[in-house]
């Protein structure tokens, strides 16, 4: 009887004290809000590419957001000199306590040199989800475009993704969505571009996409400059790849791009020349 009550008095104690715990880590995440920036602390920093020039790094920030729609984004912004500097992120990974973004870091890029300066326990200006694309948002299958009078809603069963450098991190919020909701059959066709076979970023988690989506989704890597050992496509996404890797225009097939902005014009008029609608190329 006496060890029933010992054991019971314990668990009692550590409910309480993960209880209290948990308050804790909560009433330091500043909760995340679409129209107005928070202060949110950097936790956690780690390199990750090979690429000495324009280095990726996971910058790991706590904030509180009770849910975060697939397709939106998150937009960081700091003051120097009295400019302010803005640019929109997709998190890799969001929970209610931390929010993860992938940066690579250009040597011109005032946003991504401002972060790479960022230390642990400093802060920068988070708000969000902000952008106007949702997936999934009105059924399996679909994306929505948000805007202040009335969403525009587009429904296909294939979709084409084009990725291009950190442009990967929207693409993975869909496929893990897809991958997540088992009434969800869309077919994704992902192709990955980076420059070089260092640039490619999370790699082996991409890798997994299509045993983990049992053969929903196909990926394809390419780069522009290959080196000896790269086993996968080399050279630009232009008419000749897209028309070898991905079906031909219909009602029920869409295109998402992103990336930088040559890349989305560069795949984008690619799409057209094939006879891709323009009002399905996201």
């Amino acid at each position: 009887m006496h060890s029933i009550e010992i054991v019971t008095a314990i668990s009692v104690i550590l409910a309480v004290a993960v209880i209290g715990w948990l308050c804790k880590i909560f009433a330091k995440s500043p909760r995340l809000k679409p129209g107005s920036y928070k202060a949110v602390t950097l936790i956690k920093k780690k390199v990750v590419s090979q690429n000495s020039d324009r280095p990726t790094l996971f910058l790991t920030f706590n904030t509180n957001v009770s849910a975060f729609p697939t397709g939106a984004h998150v937009s960081c912004k700091f003051v120097e000199e009295k400019k302010q500097v803005i640019r929109p992120y997709t998190p890799t990974r969001f929970s209610p306590s931390e929010c993860e973004l992938m940066v690579r870091v250009y040597p011109k890029g005032a946003m991504t040199q401002h972060m790479a300066r960022l230390e642990v326990g400093d802060t920068l200006l988070i708000k969000g989800p902000t952008g106007m694309k949702r997936y999934g948002r009105a059924g399996p299958g679909s994306l929505t475009k948000v805007l202040k009078n009335k969403d525009v809603d587009q429904h296909f069963k294939t979709i084409l993704m084009f990725a291009g450098g950190t442009g990967i991190t929207p693409m993975l919020q869909i496929c893990n969505h897809i991958i997540n909701d088992p009434k969800d059959h869309t077919r994704c066709i992902l192709v990955v571009a980076n420059s070089t076979p260092e640039d490619v970023m999370l790699y082996d988690e991409i890798k997994k996409l299509p045993a983990r989506s049992k053969g929903l989704i196909d990926v394809k890597f390419t780069v522009s400059r290959p080196n000896d050992d790269w086993k996968h496509l080399s050279g630009r996404v232009n008419e000749e790849m897209i028309e070898s890797l991905c079906p031909p225009p219909s009602q029920d097939v869409v295109s998402a791009i992103c990336g930088p902005i040559g890349f989305d014009k560069a795949v984008s008029s690619a799409l057209e020349g094939l006879g891709h609608d323009k009002s399905r190329i996201w």
